[in-house]
């Protein structure tokens, strides 16, 4: 429904409209009556007006200067305008300032009501159009937002081969996302290789630090070239450059250089980049596969920038196999620390060498089978030993020789500390942990310097300690510390200050939050409670 607007400066003529007039046939809610353009500016103020019928020829603002308003603060309203004089001039500024009508006194009813129903009319298809509009911003808005994820999306199908890499498939691809590309472009693929986490993530925090990889490639690598960086379906970063030329050589070498030492710094990331030939569109997947290749076969190098014009397949080794027999020996012995020294000393062999993959694949399932045998033999399963099936996991440690390395060592650690402790209700590396914090309990101590004290891996040894004791190491240090500093409120009168050094919280606000989270009291409350007790 529309509201009506009826100005004039004489009453007779707006009852002559308001109530002369049958309106019953028109879609209009409201009618409105204003006697000049002051009163008519306090309507349009309170209400929506959507058809205005004003006269020209009124004192201090005429008609003219009403419809100058309503075009600047209600454009969307028809204006209608009666007048008793045929006077051009009038006319011409109604018509500049977008009038609908220009209608003369006396003005037959009829015509007035057709002219009013038009004027509806309009309004109403400009409000289509104006909302038809509104729903296209929106939706554009949202194709854009989502117009990365959709040139992810087709890159991925490209490599996976779901579409095929042909101009018939690809070219409209290109047009509608607005993608510079035809086949007769090239790319230059990358590929980005997560080779260690300087962190320990678990699988969410892994899963953003990723993404925070992705988009740094996206600022460093990339920055002002056109290309896309995208994660294949395997979760593999792939880095597009879109027609690169001889310029790009050196720059992409000092972009990626400075990528790797900012993925070291601040994303606790150790990363390699395999920059790939450029290559015709359709041969796209092709030049990637060459980067997996390469990157398959490089076990020895980490955080550096390895071309592929560069690659050579690696030589046959020289490193003889190590004896696992022997190695299974020293377990069963109990001397880990051997057989710690074994593992360490042929890695550094192994640096000096072109390690391929075959090599990594052959000596990860020779040492599983050498301690699942050993195992056996014991009557254990290795399940027991490995409850989440962590002997899984050399898969991805195969990559490179540090992440082989520092997953073989846990491996048998886990092995060994298992053997040794079978039986036992607290290991004795349990019991030496504890010692360490609560000797060092004013220290700031962190799960890598405990597990140096114990000389173990620092994952391997929160698991071990948590299914020992079904704490967390953390939990234990917060648990133990808030005990003594319980003891020390009790029993002295020490500064509250003192004793949270004392227990190794340095900031006293931290300690203070801490406590009353655990004790629901504030230290203060607390050493009064139970002082006042005694």
């Amino acid at each position: 429904m529309f509201n009506l607007l009826v100005v004039d400066d004489e009453e007779i003529a707006i009852r002559g409209i308001v109530e002369g007039i049958d309106w019953s046939a028109l879609p209009i809610l409201n009618i409105y009556k204003a006697y000049d353009a002051e009163e008519a500016r306090q309507i349009f103020a309170k209400y929506p007006i959507h058809v205005l019928i004003s006269d020209i020829d009124m004192p201090n603002e005429n008609g003219i200067d009403l419809l100058t308003w309503v075009n600047e603060h209600s454009p969307d309203t028809a204006t209608l305008f009666l007048t008793g004089h045929a006077d051009f001039l009038y006319a011409q500024q109604a018509i500049q300032l977008s009038s609908f009508n220009y209608l003369l006194k006396p003005i037959d009813h009829e015509l007035l009501r057709d002219s009013v129903g038009k004027a509806i009319e309009s309004v109403r298809e400009q409000a289509q159009k104006e909302s038809l509009h509104k729903t296209y911003e929106v939706y554009y808005e949202q194709w854009n937002r989502q117009l990365p994820f959709l040139i992810e999306r087709l890159w991925q199908d490209v490599l996976s081969m779901r579409i095929p890499a042909t101009a018939g498939k690809l070219e409209p691809l290109f047009a509608l996302y607005r993608l510079k590309l035809d086949m007769s472009k090239r790319i230059q693929p990358m590929l980005i290789s997560v080779e260690e986490w300087k962190q320990e993530w678990n699988a969410q925090d892994e899963e953003i630090m990723a993404y925070a990889l992705k988009n740094a490639a996206a600022e460093i690598l990339l920055k002002d070239w056109c290309g896309h960086v995208i994660s294949d379906r395997n979760g593999l970063i792939f880095v597009l450059l879109y027609a690169p030329d001889e310029s790009h050589t050196a720059e992409l070498n000092a972009r990626s250089e400075e990528y790797i030492q900012k993925c070291s710094k601040y994303l606790y990331g150790v990363v390699s980049c395999y920059i790939g030939e450029p290559v015709m569109i359709g041969d796209l997947r092709f030049g990637t596969q060459l980067l997996l290749e390469m990157e398959r076969c490089n076990v020895g190098q980490t955080g550096r920038v390895l071309r592929l014009e560069a690659f050579t397949k690696p030589k046959s080794l020289t490193v003889p196999v190590p004896s696992f027999q022997d190695w299974a020996v020293l377990i069963e012995q109990g001397k880990k620390q051997d057989v710690r020294l074994r593992v360490i000393e042929l890695f550094e062999c192994l640096r000096n060498e072109q390690v391929d993959h075959n090599y990594m694949v052959n000596y990860y399932y020779s040492l599983v089978t050498m301690v699942f045998q050993l195992l056996q033999k014991k009557q254990l399963a290795p399940s027991d030993v490995y409850p989440h099936g962590d002997w899984k996991d050399g898969e991805p440690a195969m990559k490179t020789l540090v992440t082989m390395k520092a997953w073989s060592l846990q491996f048998i650690d886990e092995a060994a500390d298992y053997l040794f402790t079978q039986g036992k209700e607290v290991s004795n590396t349990i019991v030496k942990v504890q010692q360490f914090i609560e000797f060092n309990l004013d220290k700031d101590l962190n799960r890598e310097m405990i597990a140096r004290h114990v000389y173990l891996n620092p994952a391997y040894l929160s698991r071990l300690f948590r299914k020992e004791t079904s704490q967390s190491l953390t939990d234990y240090m917060v648990e133990l510390r808030l005990s003594k500093a319980k003891s020390e409120l009790k029993q002295t009168n020490h500064k509250i200050s003192d004793i949270a050094m004392s227990v190794g919280y340095c900031n006293f606000s931290h300690f203070s939050k801490l406590f009353k989270k655990t004790t629901g009291l504030t230290p203060q409350e607390y050493r009064k409670k139970y002082q006042d007790v005694q």
